[in-house]
């Protein structure tokens, strides 16, 4: 009875304990894509934004 009770305990806290890593996993990774947008994507968003109007110029001749 206490084997068994202690096998299916066992079994349940390494199945939690893989899921929590791979949560752990996920959100690492979602902050890095959203560090990679904050710090590169916005720059260039601002970036393209200031330059629009020499671009439109130059191909349109506004």
């Amino acid at each position: 009875m206490i084997p068994d009770f202690y096998e299916a305990w066992r079994q349940e806290t390494d199945r939690q304990m893989t899921l929590d890593r791979q949560e752990a996993e996920r959100r690492q990774k979602r902050e890095l894509i959203d560090d990679m947008i904050r710090y590169v994507g916005i720059p260039l968003l601002v970036a393209a934004a200031l330059i629009a109007p020499t671009v439109c110029q130059a191909v349109f001749g506004c």
